[in-house]
């Protein structure tokens, strides 16, 4: 009977104590668990580097045809237009990994796409040339010289 006698009281003064100890542990291992969290997110924010955000600048350059412009002569300008819209855009923006740029040319109202040139920024470093990254549409010349020559005789 003594022995039951001695676990009651102790059983109390347990009771107590673990009680006392939770609601003065829960805040503070709350608060050591937030401040571990922060100084690792903290620590590896600080070393590691962050994530670049890359992009395609994309570009739609319109030319107009000079009066009596042949289609080679054209062409040249546009790969010339086109080699400049890609250097330009890979100097003022650093996150560009890559560019596409359409020329379309103008006449008389009416517009067609002549060339495209897509190419990413280690290609344009290595080879920053217009034709050998351009795909050139095949009927453009024929659409060239017939609709925006102002040749009408199909109509």
């Amino acid at each position: 009977m003594k022995r039951s006698h001695l676990r009651h009281p102790l059983r109390c003064a347990l009771k107590i104590f673990s009680h006392r100890w939770r609601s003065t542990v829960t805040p503070l291992g709350l608060a050591a668990l937030l401040g571990v969290t922060g100084s690792l997110w903290l620590t590896e924010a600080l070393i590691m580097p962050k994530t670049a955000c890359a992009y395609v600048a994309r570009l739609d350059l319109f030319l107009t045809r000079e009066r009596g412009e042949t289609y080679d002569t054209f062409i040249r300008r546009a790969e010339m237009a086109a080699r400049a819209g890609a250097q330009r855009s890979f100097d003022q923006d650093l996150l560009i990994t890559e560019v596409a740029i359409n020329v379309i040319a103008e006449s008389e109202g009416l517009s067609i796409p002549v060339l495209n040139l897509e190419v990413d920024r280690s290609q344009w470093r290595n080879r920053p040339e217009t034709r050998y990254w351009a795909t050139y549409y095949r009927m453009a010349r024929d659409l060239f010289d017939g609709a925006l020559s102002g040749d009408v005789s199909n109509q």
